[in-house]
């Protein structure tokens, strides 16, 4: 996989904001910005939930969206300037270097023209989303780096998920919300075909959030169906396995609900797409208990546990330390963290196990 500059999915970690700050060496004039940035978080956060009126709305999660004082910015010259722009909106616990910035987007070319694109789309970029007249402006830039100014009047999809999900421990309506936002997965649709680097920066991030949307979605499930209201928890279920189509706990946790709604049809159907999905896609059978699961709801075996009124169902995380790992979502993961994941053991054991025949 390339190497690209910055942190991945940085907005997830507003502590290491300060940390990125005071160990970098920077200009007196970076420094200056940084000092306004760190001041100014707490005023980001609130921007965050005013995605309907902030000055600048990015939205990420899904087709590229860009809007300006509520209309739509169409004034990108090419998609570096696009790409550029993501970037640094998902990036903007720190500064980047303008020699980084430019290795990312056009990697082929000779370095004194790399920058010199650069320059042209960071032109077009402020240009478009009006920077020379906002303020505070959307960027801090120096001669040396540029940085997304998360103290301006903006809003970001991609960080008003991030609460969301990350709310501990979450509320049904934090949620809720979150999944209102995820329209699609990340810059869905948008590569550079000559920018690797980009392209395996926004597969991280793709990958992170799209996690993130799956197991949201299975703890809303898991908690109507505690709570005995199979209709909305089968609403969850359905975009669970229209996300993960080969995810078989997920098939099974869809058989489940219809069977308990009284849809014993529908159960059974959902079993042979499963069944389907899994012979053409993989070449594979579903697993034992999967079948077991089938035989039950067709041998009327199969009745709904006692509704628990009330239950959330979300148990705490536990603190954990990321830091030394510039990839939060290659690092985080601990045994304490299996609550909130819904295991692929048995899919992950036969799908090796085929390869290797």
């Amino acid at each position: 996989m390339s190497s690209f500059p910055g942190s991945v999915y940085g907005l997830s970690i507003p502590a290491r904001r300060q940390e990125s700050a005071r160990e970098s060496s920077i200009s007196p004039e970076m420094w200056y910005n940084s000092v306004q940035l760190l001041d100014s978080l707490d005023h980001a956060d609130s921007l965050a939930k005013e995605g309907t009126t902030a000055h600048l709305a990015l939205r990420l999660l899904g087709p590229l969206e860009v809007a300006l004082a509520g209309q739509p910015v169409t004034g990108f010259e090419s998609d570096k300037v696009r790409a550029l722009l993501a970037y640094l909106a998902v990036e903007a616990d720190r500064h980047h270097r303008r020699d980084a910035l430019a290795g990312l987007l056009w990697p082929d070319w000779p370095d004194r023209a790399a920058r010199k694109n650069l320059r042209t789309a960071l032109s077009n970029l402020r240009q478009a989303i009006g920077d020379h007249h906002a303020t505070p402006p959307f960027l801090l830039i120096t001669r040396e780096a540029i940085q997304f100014n998360a103290a301006s009047d903006y809003w970001l999809d991609v960080s008003a998920f991030v609460v969301a999900v990350e709310s501990d421990p979450p509320a049904v309506s934090q949620l809720d919300e979150a999944l209102a936002l995820y329209r699609g997965s990340f810059l869905e649709g948008f590569f550079l075909k000559d920018s690797a680097a980009f392209d395996d920066w926004s597969l991280l991030v793709r990958e992170r959030l799209r996690r993130d949307a799956l197991v949201a979605l299975h703890q809303l499930a898991v908690h109507h169906e505690r709570r005995g209201d199979y209709e909305q928890a089968r609403v969850y279920a359905w975009r669970l396995v229209e996300l993960e189509p080969w995810q078989e706990e997920a098939h099974q946790q869809l058989m489940r609900l219809l069977a308990f709604g009284g849809q014993r049809g529908a159960a059974l159907g959902q079993y042979e797409t499963c069944r389907r999905l899994l012979a053409e896609e993989l070449g594979v059978e579903p697993a034992q208990e999967t079948l077991r699961l089938y035989e039950r709801i067709r041998d009327g075996e199969l009745e709904p546990p006692p509704s628990v009124p009330g239950a959330a169902g979300f148990p705490r995380r536990e603190p954990r330390l990321v830091a030394a790992c510039p990839y939060r979502g290659l690092g985080a993961f601990r045994e304490v963290d299996a609550p909130f994941f819904f295991g692929r053991e048995d899919f992950t054991g036969r799908l090796v196990q085929t390869v290797g025949e």
